[in-house]
C-alpha cells in the first residue's frame, strides 16, 4: 500500500523518468502533472489515507464519476485524465508498493482494444537486441569516453535502476580491491561478478538486492578509474603520454563512490540521463554517416529505462521468471512478466528437441 500523502513524491520521480524516456514537452508534462495531482487532491479531500490493492480500482471509478458529474467534464476529457492517472498507478515503483494487478482502462471505462500492429511496434521500442546493444556500446567506445562506456556497460549488464547506479560505491562490486584502489580481476574471464545494490523507497525503507556484471564490464571500471587519475602530458618529443597524478591516485585509494562527474563528486541522475541521450544521438549520426541499415532511432528511443529493460529482456532469454524477478528487484512477478517476450517458434523448436530425445 501507499499512503496518499506520499503519492506526490512518487509522482515527481515518475514524471522525471517519463520525461527522460519519452522526451515530452514541458506543456505535456505540465498537463499530466495537473491531471494526476487533481486525483491525489480528490483522495485527500475525501479522507482516503492510503491506496491498496483492495481500494485502488474503487477510488479510480469514484474519481471518474466525480469528473463526469460534479465537474461536468466531457467523456473524452475524462478519458484523457484517466489514461494519465492509470499510467502513473501502473508505473513500476507505484505498482510494487500498492501490489495490485495492472489496471487497464477497461476496468474503469470501455475502450477500443489496441490493434496488433500498434502493439507490435510498441513492444519493439522497449528494448534493444544484442546486436543493437553492442552497436550502442561500440559507438561510445569510439568516442573515447571510458567513464560513459563503463556506465552504459554496467546498465546493460545489470538491469539496475538509475537511482541504484548513482548510489553505487566501489566496494559494492563484490571482488577484492588492491592497494591502489583498483579491482582485482578474476582468473576466469567468463565470470559473472555480484553487485550489491541499495535503494530507498520514498518511505525511507531499504530495497537492497544483488545483480551481476561481466568480467569485461569490470575491466571497463578499472579503465575508468585509471583515466580518473591520469592526465595527458607532452614529453620532450612533443608526444602526449598519460601520466599518473599523485594527488588523484591517493584520492582513488580512499574513494567511496564508483561513478563521478567532471568535478570528482558522485554523479547525479540527470548527469547519467544526459550521458545516455548524448551517445544515443551519436549512434544516429553514425548510422547516417556510414549508411547503416538500422530500424532503431537511438536518439528517440534509447534511455536509462530502455537499457534496464534491455538487460532484463536478455536475462529473460536464459533465466526463469523467478530468477529475473530477483535480479530486477520486483516485489510482484506480474511486473516481471512484461520483460518476458515469448518467441513461439523458439518454443516449438525446444519442444521438437525434447520430443526427439524421448522418442529416440
Amino acid at each position: 500500500m501507499i499512503e496518499v500523502d506520499e503519492l506526490t513524491d512518487y509522482l515527481d520521480e515518475y514524471l522525471e523518468e517519463k520525461q527522460e524516456v519519452k522526451n515530452l514537452t514541458e506543456e505535456t508534462i505540465k498537463k499530466q502533472t495537473f491531471n494526476i495531482s487533481k486525483f491525489i487532491e480528490f483522495l485527500e479531500f475525501n479522507g482516503v489515507e492510503e491506496l491498496n490493492e483492495d481500494n485502488v480500482k474503487k477510488q479510480l471509478r469514484k474519481y471518474r464519476r466525480h469528473c463526469l458529474k460534479q465537474r461536468g467534464n466531457k467523456r473524452t476529457t475524462v478519458k484523457t485524465y484517466m489514461m494519465n492517472i492509470l499510467e502513473f498507478i501502473n508505473s513500476e515503483d507505484v505498482q510494487e508498493e500498492i501490489r495490485h494487478d495492472p489496471i487497464k482502462m477497461k476496468d474503469i471505462i470501455e475502450v477500443k482494444a489496441e490493434d496488433p500492429e500498434t502493439a507490435k511496434k510498441r513492444i519493439e521500442k522497449i528494448s534493444l537486441t544484442w546486436q543493437q546493444s553492442n552497436f550502442f556500446l561500440d559507438t561510445i567506445k569510439q568516442s573515447g569516453n571510458v567513464r560513459d562506456y563503463a556506465i552504459c556497460r554496467t546498465f546493460i549488464d545489470s538491469g539496475m535502476r538509475l537511482k541504484e547506479l548513482v548510489l553505487l560505491n566501489k566496494d559494492d562490486i563484490q571482488v577484492p580491491i588492491d592497494e591502489k584502489g583498483f579491482y582485482v580481476l578474476p582468473e576466469d574471464t567468463n565470470e559473472f561478478i555480484d553487485v550489491y545494490l541499495r535503494a530507498e523507497t520514498t518511505k525511507g525503507e531499504l530495497k537492497d538486492r544483488t545483480t551481476f556484471i561481466t568480467y569485461d564490464t569490470l575491466v571497463s571500471l578499472n579503465d575508468m578509474m585509471m583515466n580518473r587519475i591520469t592526465k595527458l602530458r607532452k614529453n620532450t618529443n612533443n608526444v602526449y603520454r598519460p601520466v599518473i597524478q599523485r594527488n588523484k591516485a591517493a584520492e582513488e585509494v580512499n574513494r567511496e563512490e564508483l561513478f563521478t562527474n567532471i568535478k570528482g563528486n558522485r554523479i547525479g541522475k540527470r548527469g547519467v540521463q544526459d550521458i545516455i541521450k548524448k551517445h544515443a544521438r551519436e549512434c544516429d549520426e553514425r548510422i547516417e554517416s556510414e549508411g547503416i541499415d538500422c530500424p532503431v532511432n537511438y536518439g528517440k528511443n534509447v534511455s536509462v529505462h530502455i537499457l534496464r529493460h534491455t538487460a532484463l529482456s536478455h536475462y529473460a532469454e536464459i533465466l526463469t521468471v523467478a530468477e529475473v524477478q530477483s535480479i530486477a528487484g520486483h516485489s510482484n512477478s506480474q511486473t516481471t512478466d512484461k520483460y518476458i517476450h515469448i518467441d513461439r517458434e523458439q518454443m516449438k523448436q525446444k519442444l521438437k528437441v525434447n520430443s526427439r530425445r524421448f522418442n529416440s
